[in-house]
């Protein structure tokens, strides 16, 4: 439809500029992709239902969930053909990161200021048998890279061009992947041909899984949010984070996004059995905020091996025909509709110019050179109401805004405290322990610390999305209020309302450590399991504990609150800048349309049927 009108366009000199404009839009309409995020924990499956997806053997298991990194699979180019990948390799830096963060993870103290060199050598200190279940896949990783660092080194912070066997060892032979930071891979399949690009995230339980602005930009930005869970596997604690910050931030979407797949359900004995289990995980949903979800029930192993033989009814019976009928349905008619919809705004903007210039082609010679003083004004005055369209107090507004957040994620921390104390300190942690207690008592709390920085993490993740939509309404607000004037002004004038890009999102620190908790502090409570479990020693830990999280809640609430007001109102002025040189140029433009049209050789002819063919393409 753009591309028809920018035809009928054409003849029309002052029109032409717009019609290549039509004719750009079409073509970023017709090359869109559509980006799918895939999480999941990582036994759920996710490899192999994006294999059976995809209907080849893509994505190889990895053999360590800590190892995982991002893998994209999008359509092959030119420079990266068919089966070929790009690996990013870790920084230096980052590596080193992972390193100490494991370390710190197996109990390990003084981790955070060691070389690489010390973390490797510290590993000897350790062994998977002492260590609690917790470390171990922490000691797995810190071997690998300790085993594959020569080979390496020289290539970290770098991106290797890859075949397809060079690619499948980066993902499944650990002494590779603990050093990859994302796998790009480029396959020609039905899906990828349609302009799908498949990101399956870290797992849960992946090293590069607890830095949450990832996850959260993906959750974000992606088209569509697919979340894979194992048929007879409860939600893990990672899995709950992550579920409760997707009812956080999903009122956000412009369309509900987000599929939910129950793996391996050819597991169930009966179909009763499978209803059930599926109520169930529909019923755990809604706790967690998403009400009505799309689920569905799928084996991705049988339907990767019906795909792979062509047989239908494998394909059907497996659960993943249903699934993609709505996943492509939801693609065609609900994504692709947002931009059809943009389309018609476009081409009826095009019409109004077009019959403004018609009626001033029409209009006899006084009321022409009336027009003419009137569209000069009318044009002069818009652009001064354009160039106010900021004010000062919208920097209030937002810091309010900011407040009114921020003080219901401390309430919503608090209110929350008691789950992750008890999932970090319970019986079983502080009974396994063969190097005695103070060992037991410091995984206990970081363990806890790990779960606490990660959940207020997710909160100001959550907030920064909450504040970017206020801020968005206003510059939308007042786009509206403008558009309004403009048009009451000048005859014929119209500007689509195209949605606001996604902006950048603001840094999240660290969120503060509760203050002057050591190992000594924490011993004051725990004389022996059961005077802490059934003596109140577990009660008093909590209240104490909770008191110091609450102050490190405070901290961190007051550190985020002004950066977050100043990066909503930055990302607004940019925004309104941009909106005002498209609208001044708008202004101009259509001013001089009007007044070339009033001009008493002009030629209606060619504009009486470009008027016809953009109504055609409206019908």
């Amino acid at each position: 439809r753009l591309t028809q009108a920018a035809q009928a366009l054409e003849p029309l000199p002052a029109m032409r500029p717009l019609a290549q404009g039509l004719r750009d839009k079409a073509a970023r309409l017709e090359a869109n992709r559509f980006t799918v995020a895939l999480f999941g924990a990582f036994s759920a499956g996710k490899s192999s239902f994006a294999n059976a997806l995809m209907g080849q053997d893509a994505l190889p298991v990895s053999p360590n969930p800590t190892t995982a990194a991002i893998n994209t699979i999008a359509a092959p180019t030119e420079e990266h053909p068919h089966g070929t990948a790009r690996i990013t390799m870790k920084s230096a830096a980052k590596l080193l990161d992972d390193v100490r963060f494991a370390l710190e993870s197996m109990g390990e103290r003084g981790a955070a200021a060691m070389d690489m060199d010390e973390v490797l050598k510290a590993l000897d200190r350790h062994s998977p048998e002492t260590l609690h279940p917790t470390g171990r896949p922490h000691y797995s990783f810190i071997q690998a890279v300790k085993r594959g660092y020569d080979d390496a080194r020289p290539h970290l912070g770098a991106a290797l061009d890859v075949g397809w066997e060079e690619y499948r060892a980066y993902v499944k032979d650990e002494w590779k992947s603990a050093f990859v930071e994302r796998i790009d891979l480029h396959l020609d399949s039905p899906l990828t041909r349609e302009g799908f690009v498949l990101v399956d995230t870290p797992g849960a339980d992946s090293i590069n899984a607890r830095h949450t602005g990832v996850t959260f930009n993906y959750m974000k930005n992606a088209d569509m949010i697919l979340f894979v869970t194992y048929y007879n596997h409860a939600f893990s604690q990672a899995d709950r984070q992550f579920l409760t910050q997707l009812g956080r931030v999903k009122d956000a979407f412009e369309l509900d996004k987000m599929f939910f797949l129950v793996n391996a359900a050819d597991l169930a004995a009966s179909g009763e059995e499978l209803e059930g289990v599926v109520s169930y995980v529909s019923d755990r949903l809604t706790e967690f905020g998403i009400r009505r979800p799309r689920l569905f029930p799928v084996s991705s192993l049988r339907g990767l091996e019906a795909r792979l033989s062509g047989n239908t009814e494998e394909w059907q019976a497996s659960g993943l025909a249903a699934f993609e009928e709505q996943f492509l349905r939801f693609a065609s008619e609900d994504l692709a509709g947002l931009s059809a919809e943009v389309s018609r705004q476009e081409l009826r903007r095009v019409l109004s110019q077009l019959l403004a210039m018609w009626d001033a082609a029409h209009a006899d010679a006084s009321e022409r050179a009336r027009q003419a003083e009137h569209i000069k004004q009318a044009a002069a005055e818009c652009e001064t109401q354009a160039c106010e369209w900021l004010h000062a107090g919208e920097r209030a507004r937002l810091e309010q805004e900011a407040d009114e957040l921020l003080y219901h994620v401390r309430q919503r921390m608090l209110f929350r405290f008691n789950d992750s104390f008890a999932y970090a300190f319970n019986p079983a942690s502080l009974r396994q322990d063969e190097r005695g207690g103070d060992a037991a008592l410091e995984r206990c709390y970081r363990e806890w610390l790990r779960l606490f920085r990660k959940e207020l993490s997710n909160e100001l993740y959550a907030t920064s999305l909450r504040l970017e939509q206020t801020a968005k309404r206003i510059v939308q607000g007042q786009r509206a209020r403008l558009l309004e004037y403009c048009e009451q002004q000048l005859p014929g004038f119209a500007l689509a309302a195209e949605p606001l890009e996604s902006w950048p999102t603001p840094e999240v620190e660290e969120p503060a450590e509760p203050a002057d908790v050591s190992v000594r502090w924490l011993r004051s409570y725990f004389r022996n399991a059961k005077a802490f479990f059934e003596g109140g020693g577990r009660e008093a830990l909590r209240q104490a504990l909770e008191e110091k999280a609450s102050q490190a809640i405070q901290l961190t609430v007051r550190a985020h609150r002004d950066a977050f007001a100043e990066h909503a109102l930055q990302q607004m002025g940019q925004t309104v800048q941009l909106l005002r040189g498209q609208w001044e140029d708008a202004l101009r433009t259509h001013a001089a349309r009007l007044d070339e049209a009033s001009r008493t050789d002009y030629d209606a002819e060619p504009l009486r049927e470009a008027i016809e063919a953009v109504r055609r393409t409206l019908e």
